[in-house]
């Protein structure tokens, strides 16, 4: 089969995650789910869940015959596109992702933020706002103030540093 690798973002029944990870990794693709460490409620542990729920990224080759094998695995969704069909995401949007994480998939969010960097939030009722990074914390289960810009006005909200992603400023 020939053809070019491409990432694609493929969506997950709750909780499959590891399950199709392993199983497009079976089909000798790589496979990208990046995972955060969640606070367990009432105890000191950490567990580990995807830093997007229901969603992995994976380097297929459609043209190649990838797109049925995976699109019917039990356990997916859908791989995410547009009325043509799946679509390939940048690589650089991936990437950005696996520069933040360890060998293990682990990303570490809000943590090496400064001051004035740009942010998005990507957990909880704000998921998806952009801001700038007033406070930064010091360690990943501090809270961070972010100035998010909300109808012209910047206000600002103080959220878990590990529910922020951004971009250190060069």
């Amino acid at each position: 089969m020939s053809g070019a690798l491409h990432w694609y973002v493929v969506q997950t029944h709750a909780g499959k995650e590891s399950f199709i990870e392993d199983r497009i990794a079976d089909l000798g693709r790589e496979v990208f789910l990046p995972r955060i460490a969640e606070r367990v409620l009432g105890r000191r542990s950490r567990r580990l869940v995807p830093l997007f729920p229901r969603y992995l990224f994976a380097k297929l080759c459609m043209a190649g015959g990838d797109s049925p094998r995976v699109r019917w695995m039990p356990g997916v969704s859908r791989v995410l596109g547009d009325g043509a069909g799946p679509r390939p995401i940048d690589d650089a949007a991936v990437h950005s992702i696996r520069a933040r994480a360890d060998r293990s998939g682990r990303v570490r969010l809000g943590r090496r933020l400064r001051m004035g960097d740009r942010v998005q939030i990507v957990q909880g009722p704000l998921a998806g706002l952009f801001g700038i990074m007033e406070r930064p914390a010091h360690r990943a289960d501090e809270r961070v103030a972010v100035l998010l810009d909300v109808f012209h006005r910047q206000t600002r909200v103080v959220v878990p540093a590990y529910a922020v992603w951004g971009e250190a400023a060069s």
